[in-house]
């Protein structure tokens, strides 16, 4: 058995810090959605509606095939990210409004908004790594239990 050069990562490694990255920023996502839907609050359907939902269930997923779409085009440009997010954004409205039954206008276009701030919220984990696990576990869990 060959020995495991020094500088290569680990594959759990890094998976794991892309899954704590990922729910970090839905925690803070979440956050920032559920501090505006108290300070506006909203009766109807969208993504103010159910924010712990709406970040975990349309944003969450939206923003991996986002991800992949980044990695096969290689490209590490922050501009291309958030047109790619920007896109990811308005298919997880398009998704949140047929689910919910509501107009695809009033879903999709603040779709694009959720998923940019998805993406400057992993941007701020990368940026201050100490928010990786107080939004990844102790955000959500407090919500949870103040529900």
């Amino acid at each position: 058995m060959k020995p495991v050069p020094k500088n290569v990562p680990s594959v759990r490694l890094t998976a794991g810090m892309y899954a704590l990255s990922k729910l970090s920023a839905a925690g803070l996502t979440f956050t920032l959605l559920g501090l505006l839907s108290f300070m506006f609050p909203h009766t109807g359907t969208g993504w103010l509606s159910a924010p712990a939902y709406n970040v975990y269930a349309y944003a969450l997923t939206a923003s991996l095939p986002a991800d992949g779409l980044l990695k096969l085009a290689g490209t590490r440009s922050k501009v291309a990210a958030l047109i790619i997010y920007a896109l990811a954004g308005f298919g997880a409205g398009l998704w949140l409004a047929h689910d919910q039954g509501s107009a695809w206008v009033w879903s999709a276009f603040p779709g694009i908004a959720a998923l940019l701030l998805f993406r400057l919220s992993e941007l701020a984990g990368e940026r201050i790594p100490a928010l990786l696990p107080v939004f990844a576990l102790f955000v959500p869990l407090l919500c949870l239990q103040l529900l």
